[in-house]
C-alpha cells in the first residue's frame, strides 16, 4: 500500500504515519514543515502548500489512497481550512488519477450532529460551531466529486493506547454516540488505515469513539 498523507506533522497524523510504517506501508508525506518528520526507508517527505495543486498532483501520482488529518490550531480553531483545502485536494486527486480519499472530521459536523447526545451536542452548537462549519463547507464538495471518499468523525481527541475494537458506526444508521465520546488518536489512525480497502465505507460518514464495541 502506498499512502499519500496530508497532516503528518500533527498529533493524529503522526499516529497514522507511525502505524502505516509499522505495517510496512509506503508513505508520501506532504507537509509545510518537513523538518518535523524523522527519516524512514518507507517514508518520502515532500514540502508543499495546500494551495499548490500542481505540486500536490505530482507528489501523489502512483499512490493508492490519500489520507487527510488536517486541523486548525486552538488559537485559530474557526479559521478557513477545509473550505479551500478539500476542493484543492479533489482537484489534485483528479489530476493524478487517485480515487480513494479518507478525511478526518469531527463528531457533530454536518448531518452527524444527529448522532450526538447531551452534553456533547452543546459544544457542537457552541464553541465548536465555527470550526464545524468550516469542516462542513469543505466536505460538502465530496459528494459532488467522483472520488471513493469517507469522512471519519471522532469525538474529542486525546492521547492514549489503541482500543481493541473502537466503536465505529455509519452515521446514516442514526446511532447515538455517548454523551462524552472520548476518542484516542491511535484509534482514529487504526480506523483510517483499516478502511482504506473497504468499499462498504465509500461515500460514508463514519462516527467513532474509543468505547469498546461489544457488538460481534
Amino acid at each position: 500500500m502506498k499512502i499519500f498523507l496530508i497532516g503528518a506533522t500533527g498529533r493524529t497524523g503522526n499516529d497514522v504515519l507511525m502505524q502505516a510504517l509499522a505495517q510496512n506501508d509506503k508513505v508520501v508525506a506532504y507537509a509545510r514543515h518537513p523538518q518535523k518528520l524523522s527519516e524512514h526507508s518507507n517514508l518520502k517527505v515532500i514540502k508543499g502548500e495546500l494551495t499548490d495543486i500542481n505540486r500536490m498532483s505530482r507528489a501523489m501520482k502512483g499512490c493508492d489512497a490519500v489520507l487527510v488529518t488536517l486541523g486548525n490550531p486552538m488559537s485559530n480553531s474557526s479559521g478557513r481550512l477545509f473550505t479551500f483545502a478539500i476542493p484543492n485536494i479533489i482537484k489534485a486527486m483528479d489530476n493524478s488519477s487517485v480515487k480513494r480519499l479518507i478525511s478526518l472530521s469531527a463528531l457533530g459536523v454536518g448531518k452527524t450532529y444527529a448522532n450526538t447526545r447531551y452534553p456533547y451536542k452543546m459544544g457542537a452548537k457552541g464553541f465548536l460551531k465555527g470550526n464545524f462549519a468550516d469542516h462542513e463547507a469543505g466536505e460538502n464538495k465530496l459528494p459532488e466529486s467522483d472520488l471513493n471518499w469517507t469522512t471519519v468523525h471522532p469525538g474529542p481527541l486525546f492521547n492514549g493506547h489503541k482500543t481493541k475494537k473502537p466503536l465505529v458506526r455509519d452515521a446514516e444508521s442514526g446511532f447515538k454516540m455517548p454523551g462524552a465520546p472520548r476518542t484516542y488518536r491511535e484509534d482514529v489512525a487504526q480506523v483510517m488505515l483499516r478502511i482504506i480497502d473497504d468499499p462498504k465505507t465509500y461515500g460514508k460518514q463514519l462516527i467513532m469513539c474509543s468505547k469498546q464495541d461489544n457488538v460481534k
